[in-house]
């Protein structure tokens, strides 16, 4: 059997404690995520690094997130009892991988390093965001836009205090101090979850009368979802492909871009960083909230026609006063598709048990497309300079908009065809 009804009791206050903690821990993982773009440029001096071997870098860490994430996504379904177990392994883990970045001698191991905790710490996000998706399934956009605005609290702190800290340790020791403070929130999360029902129901039981679903079943009901989407669901796979191939160059090369081309500081580095990304902790609920109430299309249109004007005036204007401006414009666009569009597959696949594999491959496709980026905006920043950066960005996001804009033909039929269904 495919299908088996999902727990619909109502969270109690001990639920929405947990949520809290589960959305509070999304903060860490995002803290050495973007802090580690500000550790790059003390990296890329003492490595001896070059635009290419610095775009590899970012490269193997999103691939190395993108596979861990697609996969897991698929093995979270199987195991959906265990996404307690799997959240404080993946923190763990993923601590303890920092650590191994800093300890590393060589530019290799780190590279091995890198991508081992990359696909450690993505494994959190089928894991945490089908959770929620679950307990709160009548407000999924503003949920998971909730827990991509922590990410973006730890997105903003990270370049700060990762420039704040270079100032008195090494880049090395920053990456060490991750392991400790992983420990502490794995403790933390085993406290207030333990004590949330639906949570421990959704996470750490398995149901009365649930049987175990083979990988075949598994992909028979994801097959279903994409025949009844309507090809939706694909074109959202190749949306996803396309803006994390706009976002992949960006948080790696904005740094470098101020750094090298603008002369900044690490600390200014730093702040211009925090602005790309805190720009999006108020702006990214308030996005979802009204995809949940007018429709995901044109708040995605929206959210990527504004990153493409923007990151277009900073190709022409991105220097001085005006650059630390539209840095922070485009922050408040920054991460806003990626929840939206994980929501809608969310949407398309609900009552299916398939919240992980929905994650999980909208998250990996992102990142694996994200992956490749780094690399390739290095050779073309090495060949026309930084400045082609914000081209780059700005047509590959001028792309998504063409793409969400032909999704509308398809929508009305799917419409068109479940209205003649109802009246037949």
């Amino acid at each position: 059997m495919l299908e088996v009804p999902e727990i619909r009791s109502t969270p109690t206050t001990k639920d929405h404690v947990a949520s809290g903690g589960v959305i509070g821990s999304h903060v860490l993982q995002h803290m050495y995520g973007h802090g580690f773009f500000v550790l790059l440029t003390a990296m890329y001096s003492t490595l001896g690094l070059n635009p290419v071997s610095a775009g590899l870098v970012g490269t193997v860490r999103s691939l190395g997130s993108g596979t861990a994430s697609t996969l897991g996504g698929v093995l979270i379904d199987r195991f959906q009892h265990r996404r307690l177990a799997i959240l404080y392994l993946s923190m763990g883990t993923m601590g303890l991988g920092y650590l191994l970045v800093g300890l590393a001698p060589t530019y290799i191991l780190i590279l091995v390093a890198l991508a081992f905790t990359a696909g450690a710490g993505s494994i959190w996000h089928p894991a945490a965001r089908s959770l929620l998706s679950q307990i709160y399934p009548q407000r999924r956009g503003f949920i998971i836009s909730v827990d991509r605005s922590a990410g973006s609290v730890g997105d903003t702190i990270g370049p700060l205090a990762a420039g704040a800290l270079l100032a008195y340790i090494t880049w090395q020791q920053i990456y060490m101090l991750a392991f400790p403070m992983a420990l502490v929130v794995v403790i933390f999360l085993w406290a207030v979850l333990r004590k949330a029902e639906m949570f421990q129901q959704l996470g750490a039981r398995k149901q009365k009368g649930e049987a175990p679903r083979s990988l075949k079943e598994q992909l028979t009901a994801l097959k279903g979802v994409l025949r009844q989407s309507g090809n939706v669901l694909s074109l959202l796979l190749i949306v996803k492909a396309v803006a994390g191939f706009g976002q992949g160059g960006l948080l790696l090369w904005v740094p470098l871009y101020l750094s090298e081309d603008q002369g900044m500081s690490i600390f200014a580095v730093g702040v211009h960083v925090a602005l790309l990304t805190g720009m999006g902790i108020a702006t990214g609920p308030l996005f979802g909230w009204i995809s949940d109430r007018k429709g995901r299309v044109p708040v995605i249109l929206i959210v990527l026609g504004g990153k493409a004007i923007i990151a277009s005036l900073l190709a022409v204007f991105g220097t001085g006063v005006m650059l630390s401006v539209l840095i922070a414009a485009l922050g408040a666009f920054m991460f806003g598709v990626n929840s939206l569009i994980q929501a809608w597959a969310l949407d398309l696949a609900d009552g299916r048990r398939l919240e992980g594999t929905m994650m999980g491959t909208m998250y990996g496709v992102n990142m694996i497309f994200q992956g490749f980026a780094p690399l390739m905006v290095g050779v073309i920043i090495a060949a026309f300079g930084f400045s082609s950066l914000f081209v780059y960005v700005a047509s590959m996001n001028g792309l998504g908009v063409l793409l969400m804009a032909s999704l509308f033909p398809l929508l009305m039929r799917r419409n068109g065809a479940s209205a003649d269904t109802q009246s037949s």
